[in-house]
């Protein structure tokens, strides 16, 4: 029985018990193996989601070049920290055939061919590929557990004429590094989401290709900079920090409703430009990155207050107007709080990008205004009298997520220069937020002062809220970088020099000021480029706090990668990598493609 015979059966089989297959996979069974290791759910109150501890809570464009990062390419990570199915209601010639997406996923599976599949009834307009993922991690240094998890990514390309186009990719994951997590879909206001099983509209738009301009509009994703790993410039799209250093980077970018136009200029052959465009993008809605929870192996332990606060004797005594027979100890419960951006027409952003060529170097310039899209969140504590006799009080401190603007202006270049390519990104940053150890501004809270103001709020109204200073301050910066690469004897070795330049007074922030990392990669592919071995990380200079993952990859077949790697980190807990020094880890990983 050939191939195409075996996937017309499964089609029609996976057809005629999709709706039961569909309601136990996705309903009774998701929740039976769920049931036992789900906290509670989140609670909600006026737009508010309350997510505390354990007991508390691609078509191509139409001018692309080889500087421009793909989608899903592998990166060296630098930083730390739908309902229905895609129908076109109307084409210019006809309606495109409704398709059942359990049966188009059998016939993908069941073909086994790494790369895209005509979808049956399409009449080749529809094409289909993806791939599935698996990754488990073996903890050596005691930080907290993470499952295993696997994604599964199916991503749709629909051409209606050779002018209008449309690109559909969803994802749906489970398990991995979420605890507590329930099932649902990922919505575009909350910054601490930990869906499993989880689904995802990760990009769906349209695409109208005209003469001399391309217009697209949905939820898409910009690929913007030169430099690898995090490109200073690359700050339109908001990324998922649940696990910042395995995952590569463009596939932790998470896609936002935009609308984007590109206009290609004429050539200037007398300046010596030439492949000139203009890029102007809108963007409606201020879409926060995901964060991960307290109980979770990636959540950034700088921003955890102590457990419990210990104001000296003689402060608290004096502050409350009652001698006291020892140290005042206030225990502390901590959780992360949702709080959506307002929902105003100057809360989304707007992009811009002109980019060319001069003589043998590609060059862009860029500009955006819009909501942060790096992690950016306060602080919120509050005392609350438990009793008077004897005198008890208690803390309550959740990590709310915050929204901030930002103005982000730069440019980059890349050239070949011998047997060398070197690539070159600045940007200026105008109130960008930066992280602050949350253990500096419990110190300032519990200043004599502020002792004495919270303690008759507490007295007089039973609780009152502690005042503290910005968790993340907006400060103007310059952030740039210059990285080169060059093939020799089949080494492909890679190095990269960062640095982020703070300009105003700031206080003691997770970053050194300024902070400079040398970042590299060395890859080196044997067995026909079957087997590829590499070694890629970071050493941020001053902080002197470092990660080294090197890894192995291999191809069993064209459509199936396996890897196996060793994520080491170190440096001091007040710094950025530092503060992830008990997560290093054995990593497998699993790709098949179809």
């Amino acid at each position: 029985m050939g191939p195409a015979r075996s996937a017309l059966l499964a089609l029609h089989l996976l057809q005629d018990q999709a709706r039961r297959l569909g309601h136990h996979l996705l309903h009774d069974l998701a929740h039976r193996l769920l049931g036992g290791l789900e906290l509670g759910d989140q609670r909600g109150e006026d737009g508010e989601v309350a997510l505390l501890g354990v007991g508390a809570h691609a078509p191509e464009p139409r001018v692309h070049r080889l500087h421009e990062a793909a989608m899903g390419g592998d990166d060296l990570a630098v930083e730390v920290l739908l309902q229905r199915a895609l129908v076109h209601a109307r084409s210019i010639e006809r309606r495109f055939l409704r398709f059942n997406a359990i049966a188009a996923l059998g016939v993908l599976l069941a073909g086994g061919a790494a790369g895209a599949v005509e979808l049956p009834g399409t009449g080749g307009r529809v094409v289909a590929g993806g791939y599935l993922d698996g990754l488990a991690v073996a903890e050596t240094e005691g930080g907290p557990r993470q499952r295993p998890g696997a994604l599964l990514d199916l991503h749709l390309d629909g051409r209606a004429t050779p002018w209008l186009g449309a690109h559909l990719d969803l994802r749906t994951r489970i398990g991995g590094p979420f605890e507590g997590g329930h099932p649902g879909v990922y919505n575009f206001d909350h910054e601490f989401q930990n869906r499993s099983p989880s689904l995802e509209a990760s990009e769906a738009y349209a695409d109208v290709h005209l003469r001399r301009a391309d217009l697209r509009l949905g939820i898409q994703k910009l690929a913007w900079g030169k430099l690898d790993g995090v490109p200073p410039t690359d700050v339109v799209n908001p990324r998922d920090y649940h696990d910042p250093l395995v995952e590569d980077f463009e596939e932790r970018k998470i896609g936002i409703p935009a609308l984007a136009g590109t206009y290609y200029l004429p050539d200037l052959p007398r300046l010596g430009l030439a492949e000139l465009r203009a890029t102007l993008v809108y963007v409606p809605l201020a879409v926060p990155p995901r964060l991960a929870l307290r109980e979770e192996r990636w959540f950034p332990a700088s921003t955890v207050p102590p457990s419990a606060v210990v104001v000296p004797q003689a402060v608290a005594s004096r502050a409350l107007g009652v001698p006291l027979p020892a140290d005042l100890v206030i225990p502390v419960r901590f959780g992360t709080l949702d709080h959506r951006p307002p929902r105003r027409l100057d809360a989304g952003g707007i992009a811009a990008r002109l980019a060319g060529t001069w003589h043998e170097s590609d060059w862009d310039l860029y500009h955006y205004t819009g909501p942060e899209t790096g992690p950016d969140a306060d602080l919120r504590p509050e005392v609350r009298l438990v009793s008077k006799t004897p005198l008890r009080l208690r803390g309550v401190s959740f990590l709310r997520q915050a929204h901030d603007v930002i103005h982000m202006t730069g440019a980059d270049a890349s050239s070949a220069l011998g047997g060398f390519t070197v690539r070159a990104e600045a940007a200026y940053f105008d109130d960008r937020p930066y992280l602050r150890p949350s253990s500096d501004l419990i110190r300032q809270a519990t200043a004599p002062a502020t002792v004495e103001r919270v303690a008759r709020q507490v007295l007089r109204r039973g609780r009152a809220r502690v005042p503290l200073g910005d968790l993340f301050p907006t400060l103007d910066a310059v952030e740039w970088g210059i990285g080169a690469d060059y093939l020799i004897h089949g080494f492909t070795p890679l190095v990269q020099l960062n640095q982020i330049a703070i300009l105003d007074r700031a206080p003691r922030l997770l970053i050194h000021d300024p902070e400079t990392r040398l970042s590299g990669t060395l890859r080196k592919k044997l067995l026909a480029e079957r087997l590829e071995l590499e070694v890629k990380g970071t050493y941020a200079i001053e902080r002197q706090a470092w990660f080294v993952f090197p890894r192995a990859s291999y191809l069993v077949r064209d459509d199936l990668r396996l890897r196996l790697g060793y994520l080491a980190i170190g440096g001091p807990r007040a710094s950025i990598l530092g503060q992830f020094r008990d997560n290093d880890e054995v990593v497998l990983q699993a790709r098949y493609s179809f």
